[in-house]
């Protein structure tokens, strides 16, 4: 089947990711910018939003097309997302 969008960026950020065949990383490293710190377990890994959903909204997403906030949010043209530590990206979450 096809990768999600978590699946595409953990294998793009990541160093010598091996994945399964349900493009799974069932191995590799990646290294978070956010906290320096290098993970070898994807489950220790979050995708970050650079410019977070929640502001995207404020400065004009609230009046996009359902298509168009999907394809933001999941954008993997521009460096909108970024594989970086869980427990950084969730205490930094919106408010």
């Amino acid at each position: 089947g096809a990768c999600d969008t978590r699946e595409v960026v953990l294998k793009r950020d990541g160093t010598n990711v091996q994945q399964n065949s349900s493009c799974q990383a069932t191995s590799g490293s990646w290294y978070s910018p956010y906290d320096g710190a290098t993970w070898s377990a994807a489950s220790d890994v979050d995708i970050d939003h650079m410019v977070p959903l929640a502001e995207a909204w404020r400065s004009g997403a609230s009046g996009w097309t359902n298509a168009q906030r999907q394809s933001f949010a999941n954008d993997l043209t521009r460096p909108q997302l970024i594989a970086v530590t869980d427990n950084v990206n969730q205490s930094k979450g919106d408010k």
